[in-house]
């Protein structure tokens, strides 16, 4: 089986990793005597669900999966399967979301596809049975679902690259958890794109995608968690995994933050302009998130009062499509060591569970360990992070929703450099926390909060 990949592959798609190694392997669950075999697949499209676990008759059969994750297609001898989805929890316990029983049949293929959304209670799995045939050689085989929970009843036009759909009808309709049958489609280059029922509006484009000779896909449009204003990302399941496309127009976001202490107001340059995309940035300050297009582009940082001051100099960037970025200007203006750090950003929301990103960005400090306690008290505690050196951020931490308080000590020490500061992490939050020098350079140290915190330091 071949891939189904764009015509610009870096600019179009962004590739995610599957459950392991493993989880892609012929998997056979043994039964006491010999059977035929069937096919399960199982896709993640739980919008706002975190990482799930899935058994099959009480055994995991599957790890980690998370949003927009297919398990491939998995060997299995025809039963009948009771299949558990349990969520994985901030705490790591877990938590049953989703029950049903498979009896599977011989030469059959079967999808199970967690839809909705926990938050509003909607969770459910989709199950879609094909039976196993050939495809013949020149064609592609294609199926459509609508997997989107919040988005209603739409027309989808497959068509060669840039015709007119003006005068189209749609090839197909569909409602929230419908699916077409499986359609035979000659190979070759096409365009998907996606308007609301009797409209001719396009809400999602895919730009130019490639169907491969003798192969299989199953097309879902699913909520659409990155960049950009379309409702919904086409997941594309494979036989082995999957491929996001993400809408033509999606860009990347990208935000900047000025974090660095002894260094006047800024203005930030984007590629060649001769005006600042943002102007007089202050020290602490950050800019909400704009989009920009995918590719390449250049950052260039000047005082504000003095535009023939640059501190950072075409510093080159590539967003991908569908991502989100942090750009952290850091470093020292007396000491000349100013520089951009850009931090992708994970900015879908997960219902049981608040994000947390730490960024060690004071230029002064050394190493130091990250405290995430229910008091100030950390004498007795083990840091959540240890030995973090500037520049490293922590990734996005999940974390249970509650009350903490967030200490910074210098590494190996109970002593406190930044903190402790009393914050609350609410369920589908997201936060971020930069430590910095104080104004000037140097002890003591701040922090600058991201997201959704609303305190201040």
């Amino acid at each position: 089986m071949k891939r189904i990949y764009p015509i610009a592959l870096a600019a179009s798609l962004i590739a995610l990793a599957g459950c392991s190694d493993d989880d892609n392997d012929v998997i056979t669950i043994e039964q006491d005597e010999p059977q035929t075999m069937a096919y399960v697949r199982v896709i993640h499209a739980g919008s706002d669900a975190p990482k799930v676990n899935v058994n099959v008759n009480g055994s995991q059969l599957l790890a980690d999966v998370d949003y927009a994750m297919s398990s491939g297609l998995i060997q299995v001898d025809t039963a009948t399967y009771d299949i558990d989805v349990d969520a994985i929890l901030a705490d790591g316990t877990t938590a049953t979301v989703l029950e049903t029983n498979l009896s599977t049949e011989a030469d059959m293929e079967y999808t199970a596809v967690a839809v909705g959304s926990v938050a509003e209670e909607t969770l459910a799995l989709k199950l879609i049975a094909n039976p196993m045939a050939a495809i013949a050689s020149g064609y592609a085989r294609v199926q459509v679902l609508h997997a989107a929970a919040d988005v209603g009843l739409v027309d989808i036009y497959v068509t060669e690259p840039g015709a007119d759909i003006d005068m189209m009808s749609p090839t197909l309709s569909a409602n929230y958890m419908d699916n077409s049958e499986q359609l035979e489609l000659a190979t070759g280059d096409y365009q998907i794109r996606i308007t609301a029922s009797g409209m001719k509006d396009v809400v999602y484009d895919s730009g130019t995608i490639t169907l491969g000779d003798m192969t299989d896909y199953l097309v879902s449009a699913i909520t659409n968690t990155w960049s950009g204003d379309a409702p919904v990302a086409l997941h594309i399941a494979l036989v082995e995994g999957q491929v996001i496309v993400n809408d033509a127009n999606s860009g990347a976001d990208l935000r900047v933050i000025h974090a660095v202490a002894d260094a006047p107001e800024v203005d930030v340059f984007l590629d060649d302009a001769t005006s600042p995309a943002v102007d007089m940035l202050a020290f602490k300050a950050f800019t909400p998130y704009v989009n920009i297009p995918e590719g390449m582009h250049t950052v260039t940082v000047a005082a504000d009062a003095d535009n023939s001051v640059v501190v950072i100099d075409k510093a080159p960037i590539e967003p991908m499509i569908g991502m989100s970025y942090s750009a952290f200007a850091v470093g020292s203006l007396s000491d000349d060591m100013i520089e951009p750090l850009v931090l992708m950003e994970d900015t879908r929301r997960v219902a049981t569970e608040a994000k947390l990103n730490v960024l060690h960005s004071a230029y002064s400090a050394p190493e130091v360990d990250i405290y995430l306690t229910d008091s100030a008290d950390i004498s007795e505690a083990t840091p959540a992070l240890t030995s973090v050196p500037f520049k490293m951020a922590s990734g996005s931490l999940s974390i249970a929703p509650g009350n903490y308080t967030i200490s910074v000590a210098v590494a190996g020490t109970k002593t406190v450099a930044i903190g402790p500061l009393d914050v609350t992490l609410e369920a589908g939050g997201i936060y971020g926390v930069a430590a910095v020098d104080n104004m000037g350079g140097g002890a003591p140290f701040g922090v600058i909060l991201l997201d959704d915190f609303n305190a201040e330091m």
